[in-house]
């Protein structure tokens, strides 16, 4: 990805990801004009895209939700405003490929890219992010003001997370093809110069008590926890406000049953990593073609995810749009392949291969590529 003096990714990790800021003039020059103004408008009026409009008049704030009119965005005043578009990347090529770039981290930490339109003056306040976040500059200039304060009160009643206080920190005029990385947790706040759009490639870290209930509801559904409590026979209680010794060791002995491994966390976090975006829909083929008919198209034409996709593997299973399939052996190079490149280039493929692959075809997690 980087360009800028004699970077590479390794140096970036190794010295940069979450430690410190870094600022990467010209880092991605290829991110200038990739998509317009018009392109993320149009994004704004669709009901299956989620997009927030956020005004500021002197102190005062609001914000306001799409999807958006056309008529409504026309009327935008000149100054001040802010129209944020989030999971760009599921329905602009262009948008998947930027996020392509960052495949130096690994697909399970990738969250989406979030657009920022704003007119000049337009902003979201001083505020800090719980992930990682490469801020990539497509169009106009924006003055970012960042600092590694530890006072992270927000304001209250604000209808947005803004910071109280913002210390003194490091500023950053960039324009078209910079990138400015921040770790979890440093305080921010961008304005915007002239008309601009920013671009937000963030990565995603589940915070504990997330990760803990989800896993809970992954093992309440595979659990067979044997014969519900039961105590005929037992004599009249003495006590009834006291809690019974004799239920107590039964729920012990149920929650004793419990047990996970490698695999069962592997199995959980593939599927909840790979689940799709809220309000996604996917579209299966009209006319899908048969088994053998897919795979003689995917010889010739070769395949690629859908821009919703979401494909992770490990132990042996592959995990597309939150569901689990085993991979027989001989499947698991095209669908690591796929995994890794999001598409897969003209080929012979094995049958195991082409079981797995023609079902996600058939249920539109699967395209062939365009001749």
């Amino acid at each position: 990805m980087f360009t800028a003096g004699d970077l590479s990714w390794d140096d970036f990790l190794r010295r940069h990801w979450q430690r410190t800021l870094w600022f990467g003039p010209g880092a991605l020059a290829t991110a200038a004009g990739s998509v317009s103004r018009e392109e993320l408008f149009a994004l704004a009026q669709r009901g299956d895209v989620e997009s927030r409009l956020i005004r500021r008049d002197g102190r005062r704030w609001s914000v306001a939700h799409g999807p958006f009119t056309a008529r409504q965005l026309a009327r935008l005043p000149p100054r001040n405003w802010t129209l944020l578009i989030n999971g760009i990347e599921l329905h602009l090529p262009a948008m998947r490929a930027l996020a392509e770039r960052f495949r130096a981290l690994p697909y399970a930490r990738h969250d989406d890219v979030m657009a920022s339109v704003a007119a000049p003056g337009g902003g979201v306040g001083p505020h800090f992010d719980s992930y990682d976040v490469f801020l990539v500059q497509a169009a106009g200039r924006r003055r970012w003001h960042v600092s590694r304060q530890r006072d992270l009160a927000l304001v209250e009643s604000a209808p947005l997370k803004l910071l109280r206080r913002m210390e003194k920190g490091v500023k950053h005029t960039v324009k078209p093809g910079d990138v400015l990385y921040l770790p979890p947790r440093v305080a921010h706040d961008g304005v915007a110069i002239d008309a601009c759009i920013t671009l937000s490639v963030g990565f995603r870290a589940p915070v504990p008590a997330e990760l803990a209930m989800r896993f809970l509801d992954f093992l309440h559904e595979r659990f067979e926890g044997g014969a519900r409590y039961a105590d005929a026979g037992r004599r009249h209680a003495r006590h009834p406000g006291r809690l019974p010794p004799e239920m107590v060791t039964h729920a012990e002995q149920v929650l004793a049953r419990l047990r996970w491994g490698p695999a069962a966390v592997t199995a959980f976090l593939g599927a909840y990593l790979s689940e799709p975006k809220p309000h996604t829909v996917f579209s299966p083929p009209v006319r899908p073609l048969a088994r053998a008919a897919f795979a003689r198209a995917a010889a010739q034409r070769g395949l690629a995810l859908d821009l919703k996709s979401r494909l992770l593997t490990g132990a042996g299973r592959a995990f597309m749009n939150g569901e689990t399939a085993r991979l027989p052996a001989p499947a698991r190079k095209s669908v690591q392949a796929l995994a890794d490149n999001r598409a897969l280039p003209p080929q012979r493929l094995a049958a195991a291969a082409v079981d797995v692959l023609h079902g996600w075809y058939r249920e539109g997690y699967v395209t062939l590529r365009d001749r």
